[in-house]
């Protein structure tokens, strides 16, 4: 292999890893800049390098790996290079980031018209809002956008009792925010769009 091919392949590795540990530990991908003390002999003895050079091949093989660890941190390399699957987390993920106006707009379509039945903890149970995200009828771009626009996070870490399920979204929530903001993003656009179906909220 060429050593473009090489430095290429090791660099996705750095990076799987790093975002890996992003959404698994304390490591902060975007404080460290990605970086890790990995060592290319190292990568050289993996059993799985050989995926790392196939992705190589592929278009847009670092957002492959985000949204598939974004869907499953704990997801093989191998698959993400191989699997049906994985292509369709990637495909379903890259529709999102691509329609995300459109994505928001469609996905408050399946809220209440009334704020509180949406959002409002009741007995310390999910808000009907996180049900419909466990639900997979709105994406986690749409906590994120919500997140920052009402603090509604802040609210339901003080009332949601469950500490299993709800603080893995709210982890994933945290720890996706700057990959999502890492693009051109207009926030005041999605305000409007909110305002349109709530309105005086904000």
């Amino acid at each position: 292999m060429s050593l473009y091919s090489d430095a290429d392949a090791f660099g996705l590795y750095t990076y799987y890893v790093a975002v890996k540990q992003h959404f698994t530990s304390d490591y902060d991908f975007f404080k460290y800049g990605g970086k890790l003390r990995l060592k290319q002999t190292s990568f050289d003895t993996r059993k799985d390098k050989f995926f790392f050079y196939k992705l190589t091949k592929k278009e847009d093989a670092k957002k492959r790996i985000l949204a598939n660890l974004l869907h499953n941190p704990k997801v093989w390399i191998g698959d993400i290079a191989d699997s049906e699957k994985c292509e369709q987390v990637y495909t379903d993920w890259l529709t999102r980031q691509q329609r995300l106006r459109y994505s928001f707009k469609s996905d408050l379509s399946e809220l209440d018209d009334d704020f509180d039945t949406e959002f409002k903890v009741v007995g310390g149970q999910h808000p009907h809002v996180l049900k419909l995200y466990l639900q997979k009828r709105i994406g986690i771009e749409t906590l994120v956008i919500l997140d920052d626009l009402l603090g509604c996070f802040k609210y339901w870490d003080k009332k949601v009792r469950d500490n299993i399920v709800y603080p893995n979204i709210n982890n994933s929530v945290s720890n996706y925010r700057p990959f999502l903001y890492e693009e051109s993003f207009e926030l005041d656009k999605f305000k409007k769009i909110l305002l349109d179906k709530y309105e005086n909220i904000l």
